[in-house]
């Protein structure tokens, strides 16, 4: 459970269908992608955006996927190829991409920013890569505290697993602050940069299976793998009191807030 394919794989079967599926449906649906447009999808996982692209978005010219993580990029693929889906998956740092000058017409990153070690530098790049006039739309996690589904598993974490555990979910919501986004895309040349606070309601018919999964695949790795089996349903328990009245003894009905930032070079 613990080896980096296999988190890749969790991952993708656990966080994307409850998580961010239903945000790049959303960002999709804001950026209305245009036939004939190149797209980039930064930080992109196990590649769920440009599958979504693909099958939502009318004749798009050309879909390129960029991630850090050859695991993450290896699930993409192999997806990518059981539905017949061409796209380019390609590794690479945000911050040093392998791209030539205007290549992209439209970009997408989501929940990845928050994790970016040079934040200024990838948005420049990112400004290089796409042509005049080009879009973007980002996803960026706000605080733990408007997140009950985040805060449950920090705190269930931090009782039962330790406080580096918890640390790890707190640095999903580590890039809160709407006027630090702003500035942070206006500082590297984006023009009409929108900041809109959005929640969606985020739902799984077995919360109990959720919380295992979600606090064993998370971007920042395993943090239940090193449990006995009672530390886990201790920590599982614990996940689901914190979600109070969102968690009805079954399911979980959960809102999940980010940024949605939009900007055009």
């Amino acid at each position: 459970m613990g080896n980096s394919s296999s988190f890749a794989d969790r991952y993708q079967s656990v966080l994307v269908p409850v998580i961010f599926e239903p945000w790049a449906r959303e960002v999709i649906r804001r950026a209305a992608p245009r036939a004939g447009e190149h797209i980039l999808d930064l930080g992109c996982g196990t590649g769920v955006v440009i599958r979504l692209v693909a099958e939502l978005a009318p004749a798009p010219v050309g879909l390129t996927g960029a991630d850090h993580s050859p695991e993450m990029l290896n699930v993409a693929r192999s997806l990518a190829v059981r539905s017949g889906l061409e796209a380019d998956w390609v590794e690479a740092d945000a911050a040093v991409l392998p791209f030539e000058n205007y290549r992209f017409d439209l970009a997408f990153c989501q929940q990845a920013l928050q994790f970016f070690p040079d934040r200024p530098a990838a948005l420049r790049e990112l400004r290089r890569v796409l042509k005049p006039g080009g879009r973007l739309f980002f996803s960026v996690q706000r605080e733990l505290d408007v997140n009950p589904m985040l805060k449950a598993q920090a705190a269930a974490l931090n009782a039962h697993v330790g406080e580096e555990a918890a640390a790890a979910v707190r640095a999903i919501c580590s890039l809160p602050d709407g006027v630090e986004l702003r500035a942070l895309f206006e500082d590297a040349g984006f023009e009409d940069v929108e900041v809109e606070a959005v929640t969606l309601t985020l739902h799984h018919p077995d919360a109990r299976t959720f919380a295992a999964g979600a606090m064993g695949g998370m971007h920042t790795g395993d943090k239940l793998s090193g449990l006995a089996k009672d530390g886990v349903e201790r920590a599982v328990e614990a996940f689901l009191e914190g979600l109070g009245d969102y968690f009805d003894g079954a399911g979980m009905h959960v809102p999940h807030a980010a940024h949605v930032i939009s900007a055009r070079c």
